[in-house]
């Protein structure tokens, strides 16, 4: 139902302008948001890293102290 009433569009004309200006704002957003690449995923692991992970994980759980010992002899020696 339109209504001739000044005020009434008046108000309408401003509120369709601030629509029109934050779709405007929406549409920058977007076209920056699109022309950003994504980060690509990291390739998966050589089988040589697979196999050393499950040996050091053994390590560990069968001789827990030992596997300490290592680790702070090596820390050692890179300094």
């Amino acid at each position: 139902m339109e209504t001739s009433c000044p005020e009434c569009r008046k108000l309408r004309e401003e509120r369709d302008a601030a629509l029109l200006q934050v779709a405007i704002e929406r549409e920058k957003a977007n076209a920056i948001l699109l022309s950003q690449k994504l980060p690509e995923p990291p390739p998966p692991k050589p089988i040589r890293y697979w196999a050393v992970d499950a040996l050091n994980d053994g390590f560990k759980k069968v001789l827990p102290l030992p596997h300490k010992g290592v680790r702070a002899l090596i820390k050692a020696l890179r300094k």
